[in-house]
């Protein structure tokens, strides 16, 4: 077996620092680029980098107008779809922390969940299971928050929390894991070590959105190299992926 180990030198981590900032600045160069496509049997739902951007940072707008603060966290119960990406990442843009969960836990499940996270506000699909907990719940509306001036990037330690999910619990009970704003840097090793990564790429994965895999490979990758996400519509089952590629 033959190994390859890259001893190259890593960029400094700045002092300063925002996760979602770093994601996009990319796709900032590239407006026009479908950055999002949601693959549905009869059409494509595509997102450009700018309504991509001008979505994110307007979510980031109100939810600080809701009254949130920097590091209050944010428990997510959403599809896979544009909201989930537009909420994950407009609420670390404004400096607080999305909890990802999976949309198929229960109520007595993710309740479970919502009070370890401890989150001031619950952002849920409609028919998704909802916890037992006193954080008021609104409904995602990327279309209204696209209308709202877009929010300042809230830049801080690198080291301070950006987001957290939650294990599968497949050896016990899930149990949450908080990620640092600097944790999406040593992703860069991945970009062309691993995935092979180019901006014209079109990267499509499966997964579920709230696991770190398909977020990391599926979203975060291929956005911070100005490259094409593609993601089933919720619901998508797996014998039907390869008449979406075609």
């Amino acid at each position: 077996m033959l190994s390859v180990i890259d001893t190259r030198p890593f960029p400094a981590v700045p002092q300063v620092f925002n996760l979602a900032r770093h994601v996009l600045a990319a796709g900032q160069t590239t407006p026009d680029k479908p950055a999002l496509v949601i693959l549905h049997p009869d059409r494509d739902q595509v997102l450009t980098y700018a309504d991509l951007i001008t979505r994110i940072l307007g979510c980031a707008a109100a939810l600080l107008a809701l009254g949130l603060q920097p590091g209050d966290r944010i428990l997510m119960r959403l599809q896979n779809g544009p909201a989930f990406p537009v909420v994950f990442l407009g609420a670390i843009a404004a400096g607080l922390v999305p909890v990802a969960t999976s949309s198929a836990l229960t109520a007595s499940e993710v309740t479970r969940l919502a009070a370890l996270a401890g989150p001031k506000l619950v952002i849920a699909d409609p028919g998704i299971a909802l916890p037992d907990h006193p954080a008021p719940v609104i409904a995602p509306d990327p279309g209204l928050w696209a209308g709202f001036p877009p929010a300042q990037v809230h830049l801080g330690d690198p080291q301070r929390e950006g987001y957290v999910v939650f294990t599968s619990g497949s050896s016990g009970l899930p149990e949450g894991v908080s990620h640092a704003h600097r944790a999406i840097l040593a992703r860069a090793m991945m970009h062309h070590a691993w995935e092979g990564l180019t901006p014209d790429d079109r990267l499509l994965h499966a997964g579920a959105l709230n696991w770190t895999y398909t977020l990391g490979t599926g979203l975060l990758d291929p956005w911070t190299l100005g490259a094409t996400a593609l993601i089933p519509a919720a619901g998508t089952p797996s014998a039907a992926l390869p008449a979406l590629l075609s």
